[in-house]
């Protein structure tokens, strides 16, 4: 989708560099006009979907009219932000990445839902999951997604456990949470596709990522059909080659269906008894075979003399040694780094 853009604002050194970041955004189509008569005139005989304002371009106060959207450039300094206090609003002097997202987000509210195109031909689910607690799957989940994105791939990092813990690497910016937001998007007429654009972050080795549940209430209230339906969605919006999905160990109805729509599974298996035991717990379950042929291994924490379980004949992947002590953000680092996983076999 493609937004038209008038920018309107007699400063013309800030709307030069308001034009030089936004032009950068390939779903934006930006004008400029330092004339409110201008602008009104070409919007009798052009669409132009957003208008962003300074509401001192004029002494009086503009139409709001012949534009989906008016959105007032906010200042302390403005004189006339009065004759707006009903009209959306951004901040004006801030980082021009963040007014951006904000006139999205606020774009997707406006406008609703429109026709779905499926632009996903070349967008796959990976899916990272084990049923062993403290597998290090997170790790395994990040340094996939760190590895694809030094192959130049878009790659979307989405934590779908109960407590995000992935701020160890990207810190929590949002007092909502970002995934939350897709939950709620599709229960109401809000554009999903737009919504999603303005939640999502590049944070960490160019990853971007949607802030994950922060609380287990939103979790819970979760149903398994909307969870399969803001992937599908995501998947569908053709925004990125792989989504990467990091999985709480429970098998709980939300985890099955992520396990179900995942074009391909890595299993995190741990070096020890236990964990081996629960491995072969997992490999016996009914649904498991029919995964099956979908399914890869990790091994993690590997250390000489290991006990680990072959009850799943998939194909092993890599091998994670024991980095020790090291914090998490340098294991990152050290396994994307590292040849010890033929990531290159998933995408096959």
């Amino acid at each position: 989708m493609n937004i038209s853009i008038a920018i309107v604002d007699k400063d013309k050194d800030y709307v030069a560099r308001l034009v030089e970041v936004l032009q950068e955004y390939e779903d934006l189509n930006v004008s400029v006009f330092t004339n409110v008569d201008l602008l009104e005139e070409t919007l009798l005989t052009k669409k132009i979907d957003v208008v962003l304002f300074d509401p001192d371009v004029s002494d009086s106060k503009i139409s709001l009219l012949n534009a989906k959207m008016w959105i007032c450039l906010y200042s302390d300094e403005a004189r006339n932000t009065s004759y707006y206090t009903d009209c959306e609003k951004v901040i004006k002097y801030q980082r021009i990445s963040k007014i951006y997202k904000e006139v999205i987000k606020a774009y997707a509210d406006k406008v609703g839902s429109w026709v779905d195109f499926d632009r996903s031909q070349n967008t796959k689910i990976i899916g990272v999951y084990s049923p062993i607690g403290g597998s290090g799957k997170t790790t395994v989940a990040f340094s996939l997604a760190s590895k694809f994105s030094s192959f130049g791939k878009k790659v979307l990092y989405l934590s779908l456990e109960q407590l995000d813990a992935s701020g160890l690497l990207n810190p929590r910016t949002e007092e909502e949470d970002g995934i939350t937001q897709l939950f709620e998007a599709i229960g109401e007429n809000i554009n999903f596709e737009l919504k999603l654009k303005g939640i999502t972050k590049k944070g960490f080795n160019d990853i971007y990522y949607v802030e994950g549940f922060e609380r287990i209430i939103d979790y819970n209230t979760i149903t398994s059909d909307e969870m399969k339906e803001v992937i599908e969605r995501i998947k569908k919006s053709g925004s990125f080659d792989i989504i990467i999905l990091d999985m709480g160990s429970a098998l709980d109805s939300l985890c099955e269906v992520c396990l179900e729509i995942s074009d391909s599974l890595v299993l995190v298996e741990k070096a020890g008894e236990i964990a081996a035991k629960k491995i072969e717990m997992f490999a016996t379950q009914v649904f498991v075979r029919e995964w099956m042929g979908k399914m890869f291994k990790v091994c993690n924490f590997m250390e000489n003399n290991a006990i680990l379980s072959n009850r799943l004949d998939v194909p092993n992947i890599g091998n994670i040694p024991n980095f020790g002590t090291q914090t998490f953000k340098n294991v990152i680092q050290m396994i994307t780094n590292k040849d010890v996983m033929n990531v290159n076999t998933i995408l096959k």
